[in-house]
């Protein structure tokens, strides 16, 4: 007779191991689902907790726009009054689609030259397009005054802004970079010329970006002002 076999475990009974198997993938969904909502949970509470954060270009530095002006004028030896300028016409400035929003853009130039991406929770209060505009009708007001817009016997300034971004040269140096197209016209086109403008940002990150943008914003109003002011306006 074969002897036995005493290297075998118990029997078991398979409407028991059933049981256990069924009720330890309870235990597991049950689990994940727990799982899954301290998730969402911990993710509105992120959410709560990084409110967005909205700027616009600050009060001028000066009447008439002199604190543009000055930094326009850092290059040269000594600072000079502006050249006296006619009431202008001021066109609403324009501008590409991307810059219709009120993201605040940068540029990692150092690594993604052709990406251009939104910070997360820091944005304009208003287009920057709009917060230009405000700038420019500002800086002509102070400067020579703003013409009624259908004043035929007013020259006209339209202004279309190409650029305005934070560029980084690497992680921890940017600047403020502002490029726009003015055309000035009175019964024809008297003159278009490009401008750009880069500032520096003091800080490496979206504040900094507004404050380097504002003052690259007001360097180059007061660059095409001056330019304006060299063309037969009358």
């Amino acid at each position: 007779m074969p002897k036995n076999d005493n290297r075998r475990g118990p029997a078991v009974n398979p409407a028991t191991e059933n049981s256990c198997r069924s009720s330890r993938s309870r235990t597991a969904a049950t689990l994940l689902a727990l799982a899954g909502a301290a998730l969402v949970l911990a993710g509105c509470a992120l959410s709560r907790g990084t409110p967005t954060v909205t700027y616009d270009l600050g009060p001028s530095a000066a009447p008439g726009g002199t604190a543009g002006t000055a930094a326009h004028a850092a290059t040269t030896a000594a600072t000079t009054a502006p050249t006296p300028l006619p009431k202008l016409r001021v066109s609403h400035t324009d501008g590409p689609d991307w810059l219709e929003g009120n993201a605040l853009y940068y540029r990692l130039l150092y690594a993604q030259a052709q990406r251009l991406q939104p910070y997360a929770t820091q944005r304009w209060v208003m287009s920057p397009t709009r917060l230009f505009d405000e700038r420019l009708r500002e800086a002509v007001s102070a400067r020579s005054g703003l013409a009624w817009s259908g004043d035929p016997s007013a020259p006209g300034l339209k202004v279309d802004l190409l650029a305005f971004e934070q560029v980084f040269d690497s992680a921890t140096t940017s600047q403020g970079v502002v490029r726009l197209r003015a055309t000035v016209y009175h019964r024809g086109q008297l003159g278009q010329q490009t401008f750009e403008v880069r500032r520096p940002a003091p800080s490496a990150d979206g504040a900094g970006g507004v404050k380097a943008l504002a003052d690259a914003s007001d360097a180059a109003i007061a660059a095409l002002l001056d330019w304006t002011a060299t063309l037969p306006l009358k």
